[in-house]
């Protein structure tokens, strides 16, 4: 079927949907991945997806719904450069033999440790079925393990130190994530839960089994560290008042993320109120879930 039947625009329809299902792009190419930001801005122009995988490596993901051409190859250079991508995938209607033959020049001869995908998206209907969207991988790096000496983004790369002196982050910021980390870990140990920290560049994420981000401890994206967690929905449609009114509040509809900014010289709030709501939305296994909080809003202290 014509895919603008399901998508009719291509920023507004299919780009939203892909941010929602990740998992079936992930299960074409193999990799878990996690959303990071939608539009992510790239000097004047704007990545369709910024992601990143269960290695922590960033993933670029440009959309078309026609047939590949020479502009959105240019642009898929631009974001790789622009975000430092470890993996890039090109989707569209139609990967031409020219462009599929592109893709298979940068994964012989491009820096090393970075892999290009070339997808090709088809909506499908059997008989009066609801027509099913199928993914099929048309190029694929040819060798993930030709040199990963370069790769920093190996969680294990990433240490307290490194954000200092590769990232050049304050040490007043850093401590207050050290902090903030350290207070999560201990209640995960207190409640027994199966999560754990992985470093990535300039943010922890605690992630449970699935490598499936709960918590996020950001301090890049910011002047002050950022705590945050992962939600369903927004916090006005799951009925759920701020736990911590004090702080500076900021919900990033494209991450699903809800967070406050923890200045350094303030005292790391109590936290048993995100495993509250952490444990609410999060299974064992599997997605998160969507199952509505308590219809009552909590009360602010």
């Amino acid at each position: 079927m014509p895919l603008r039947s399901a998508w009719p625009h291509e920023a507004k329809d299919f780009t939203p949907w892909l941010a929602d299902n990740l998992d079936v792009l992930g299960q074409a190419v193999g990799l878990a991945l996690e959303l990071r930001q939608r539009e992510y801005p790239v000097g004047r122009y704007a990545l369709d997806l910024l992601l990143q995988d269960a290695q922590g490596r960033v993933v670029a993901v440009e959309n078309q719904l026609d047939q590949t051409d020479h502009s959105h190859l240019g642009q898929l250079l631009t974001y790789c450069a622009g975000t430092q991508a470890k993996v890039v995938i090109w989707i569209a209607r139609t990967i031409t033999a020219e462009h599929a033959a592109a893709l298979e020049w940068l994964n012989a001869n491009t820096v090393t440790g970075v892999g290009f995908f070339g997808v090709e998206v088809e909506l499908l209907r059997i008989g009066d079925s609801v027509p099913a969207p199928n993914l099929k991988v048309i190029v694929r790096p040819n060798d993930w393990t030709k040199d990963n000496r370069s790769n920093r983004a190996d969680p294990t790369a990433w240490s307290w130190d490194a954000y200092v002196e590769e990232l050049r982050l304050p040490q007043a910021r850093v401590e207050v994530g050290r902090q903030l980390v350290e207070a999560l870990i201990r209640g995960i140990e207190e409640r027994d839960l199966a999560w754990q920290p992985v470093m990535n560049k300039g943010y922890v994420a605690i992630q449970r089994p699935g490598a499936y981000n709960v918590f996020i401890v950001d301090l890049w994206g910011n002047r002050v560290p950022r705590l945050a967690i992962k939600l369903p929905a927004a916090p006005d449609e799951l009925h759920l008042a701020s736990p911590y009114p004090s702080l500076q509040e900021l919900w990033l509809a494209s991450e699903r993320e809800w967070g406050w900014t923890v200045p350094p010289g303030e005292p790391i709030p109590d936290l048993d109120p995100l495993f509250d709501l952490a444990q609410t939305y999060n299974p064992v296994s599997g997605a998160m879930t969507q199952a509505s909080a308590p219809t009552q809003p909590r009360e602010q202290s």
